[in-house]
């Protein structure tokens, strides 16, 4: 869930007029109802992308299954859909940011506080970038790329190791500008980020009609989406640095400068949100990987329909969560207020999983049959166990949310590490008996079992508290 920029002082201009960088809503939160108007905003504008992203991807997989065969679209989608897996590649800098934009009140101290922030953000996500961008190569020039994702090497065109290093350069290239979103987030704008993720499924479906009538070579298709990315990238950046340019003047030519222009520690709340960032994908990201490896290259394929149609339904519900993240940073300092909020922000996120549950159920099977031209045969039970986790992880997403002071943040590491033990295990052991249905089944299970159950006990005893005698933390 993610899944949080400018490097360079040369003039911009932005798709939206600038406006003040002063903090934009401050007053606290003691009702239900602005957590609802968070939500409707950052859902709603998920929503108007959506169809126009719905369509496109399934267009993409329609054009992409055409030109590269079933057996092979698992295989492409794979690597298209890898830096889905490195959300953590952010380091965490993502959750500061937000929290330091959420508390600016116009003040110097939290204008210098926010700035410091900002740069050892900056910083960590150009190292970040670097080193990822060197390790993508490394194992290309190296060969290693194939047998580590357990996809087949294709005679002529695009490796499959060249593909994933130029995915994963594209990847790299947008980190430094994802700190916009942040930025955004942070500032209660999140429908404007979201907004800016429309530029995701036209850029992406743009180039893979032009890779189609090129007639290009398989592992090329692999490449569309990423790039597609990078234009969201670029556009939270840009739209982040107008917002807030009042008070980040001058802030690129501080970037090379570290000993004359420090930055602030951020590892308090940094370090647990980078191991969230990290466990969570090898988790939930990791399942084409492990069917890959564990199961015919036709469950791959099957899934990864399934999946085109779950991730833009979890993506509406996590995106609208993400609005509540100044909602919580701000009242955090205030007592009281809290525990309305987290549960209206629960039940609303929960009605609206089981309504798309519902709708994958009803309409899933004739989707994924348009989209593989009448191959893909996929059963109900898929259906049913990607419908399940869509519920699952709607009904923890506003407690995970809420959890974001420091000690909560440890809390909630300990158990995405918990997650990551139990998950990956038993989706290696059940994938070739259930095919790509285990891990979506393990996935069910540790969510709950993992995630929502402690992370709900915490959330009840912490808004208690708050109600009577300030924040607590565990």
């Amino acid at each position: 869930m993610t899944i949080p920029h400018e490097v360079d002082d040369s003039p911009v201009t932005v798709p939206f007029e600038a406006v003040p960088s002063a903090q934009p809503e401050a007053a606290p939160v003691s009702s239900g109802r602005r957590v609802v108007k968070a939500l409707a905003a950052s859902g709603g504008a998920k929503i108007v992308v959506m169809p126009l992203a719905a369509v496109a991807n399934l267009v993409i997989a329609r054009m992409v299954t055409g030109a590269v065969g079933i057996e092979m679209f698992g295989a492409v989608m794979l690597i298209a859909t890898l830096s889905q897996a490195l959300n953590f590649a952010d380091l965490g800098v993502g959750a500061p940011v937000a929290t330091a934009t959420s508390n600016l009140d116009g003040t110097a101290a939290t204008t210098e506080r926010f700035r410091r922030i900002l740069l050892t953000a900056v910083r960590t996500m150009l190292v970040s970038a670097t080193v990822l961008a060197v390790v993508a190569v490394i194992l290309a020039l190296l060969g290693l790329w194939s047998p580590v994702l357990g996809i087949p090497e294709v005679t002529g065109g695009l490796s499959a190791g060249a593909a994933t290093a130029l995915a994963l350069l594209a990847f790299s290239a947008s980190l430094p500008f994802f700190i916009g979103e942040a930025l955004l987030r942070g500032g209660g704008r999140t429908h404007q980020a979201v907004l800016l993720t429309g530029l995701s499924a036209p850029v992406s479906l743009l180039l893979t009609l032009v890779l189609h009538v090129l007639d290009a070579p398989v592992y090329t298709y692999a490449l569309a989406l990423p790039l597609g990315l990078l234009a969201v990238a670029l556009g939270c950046g840009f739209r982040g640095w107008a917002v807030y340019r009042d008070s980040l003047r001058g802030l690129l030519a501080q970037i090379p400068r570290p000993r004359r222009y420090p930055g602030l520690p951020v590892a308090a709340m940094a370090v647990p949100w980078f191991v969230i960032m990290v466990g969570l994908p090898i988790a939930l990201q990791s399942d084409r990987i492990i069917i890959a490896q564990r199961a015919a290259d036709v469950e791959l394929s099957h899934y990864s329909y399934v999946a085109q149609l779950y991730l833009p339904m979890w993506s509406v519900i996590a995106v609208a969560a993400l609005a509540l993240w100044p909602v919580f940073a701000r009242a955090e300092q205030r007592p009281g207020g809290k525990r309305r909020s987290w549960l209206t922000g629960t039940a609303v996120l929960t009605v609206v999983a089981l309504v798309f549950a519902g709708g994958l159920l009803l309409v899933g099977d004739l989707v994924i049959g348009w989209m593989s031209g009448g191959e893909a045969q996929t059963s109900f039970g898929l259906l049913l166990g990607f419908a399940a986790l869509l519920v699952v992880q709607a009904v923890h997403v506003t407690s995970g949310i809420m959890l974001i002071s420091p000690s909560q943040l440890r809390f909630q590491a300990v158990c995405v590490v918990a997650l990551v033990a139990t998950n990956v295990p038993l989706s290696w052991w059940l994938t070739p008996y259930l095919g790509a249905l285990g891990p979506v089944l393990v996935s069910v299970v540790t969510v709950f079992v993992c995630q929502l159950v402690p992370c709900a006990i915490l959330a009840w005893r912490v808004t208690g508290r708050s109600a009577t005698a300030g924040e607590a933390t565990p």
